[in-house]
């Protein structure tokens, strides 16, 4: 078996159809495989696998495991040479699938490989990202006049390639397409069930590092991430959860003493970036100062809370 594709999903029915729909023709010739963890969902999802997709292993979790746990279930039951965790956001291309696994038997030492992630309309949108420094926030201060438009001062935690940018080894893969081989997976071993969702890829792949293999950032691949539909209704929860996993990462590779070094980077950037779109006509500002409002306000908390979504 060449690839076996992991599939977590959660209430995602049709965008789910589409995403599985997609995948044999983005597989070309290569013998495959597809699993779908259901983490419990309530919207048919499940049956809908059954009717429309019955070569599709289907794995209820009993619950809402979130993406490492439930990602963790379907490992022991996959076979391929690479292991491919997808989000159910996600639609394959004809052949991309094929081009990403042949990108990857290329590269020595691979941790891990991924594509370019494009939006509906196909603009690229995050599909790469820097381990965390406090600096990524300081240097975003500059936003929306962004001056130093260079690296190191344009890296930041989540990375937006420009079209024309070429396939670089990086720092970490944005797990809604995240091609690993068997190799490395057995090497760094699973997910860390600790990040209920966010950062757990970054996680894997600061691991990764730490055991000598690499992550490749593939540009000759485009795979179309419709980010955030499957997460719309808990938006709250995507706030709050992606603080608490941040945080979690920080202590776990930098020392839990360095939490509050981020938290203070963080409440700076965000509460400048309120007053900034304040300052700005129009529907869409005034949406983004209340966003960057909340993010700001989370950094005042000692702990986050959060209640996992049934």
């Amino acid at each position: 078996m060449d690839l076996s594709i992991v599939i977590v999903s959660w209430n995602t029915r049709a965008l789910l159809a589409d995403c599985l729909g997609s995948l044999a023709t983005a597989c070309g010739d290569l013998t495959h495989e597809v699993l779908v963890v259901d983490n419990a969902s309530a919207d048919g999802s499940p049956d809908m696998v059954q009717a429309d997709f019955p070569h599709v292993r289907l794995i209820p979790s009993g619950g809402n495991l979130g993406f490492s746990k439930g990602n963790n279930l379907a490992f022991p039951h996959t076979s391929g040479d690479f292991v491919l965790l997808l989000n159910p956001d996600t639609v394959c291309p004809a052949g991309s699938l094929a081009a990403l696994v042949a990108f990857a038997r290329t590269r020595d030492n691979l941790g891990v490989a991924g594509p370019m992630l494009t939006d509906a309309q196909g603009a690229p949108t995050i599909s790469y990202g820097f381990f965390p420094r406090p600096r990524h926030h300081w240097l975003s201060f500059l936003d929306p006049g962004r001056i130093l438009n260079k690296p190191p001062f344009q890296n930041r935690v989540v990375h937006v390639p420009a079209a024309d940018e070429p396939s670089a080894e990086v720092e970490y893969i944005a797990g809604a397409c995240f091609l690993m081989p068997r190799a490395a997976l057995d090497r760094v071993g699973h997910l860390d069930e600790r990040f209920f969702m966010y950062f757990e890829e970054t996680d894997w792949c600061w691991r990764a590092r730490q055991a000598g293999l690499t992550a490749w950032y593939c540009a000759e691949v485009k795979v179309a991430h419709l980010e955030g539909q499957a997460a719309a209704r808990v938006s709250r929860f995507s706030l709050l959860q992606l603080q608490k996993s941040y945080r979690l990462f920080v202590a776990k590779n930098y020392g839990p003493h360095q939490v509050w070094k981020f938290r203070v980077a963080q409440f700076l950037e965000y509460g400048l970036k309120w007053l900034l779109r304040r300052l700005l006509p129009g529907e869409k500002n005034r949406m983004l100062a209340a966003n960057f409002r909340d993010r700001a306000s989370v950094q005042l908390q000692a702990s986050v809370d959060v209640e996992i979504p049934s």
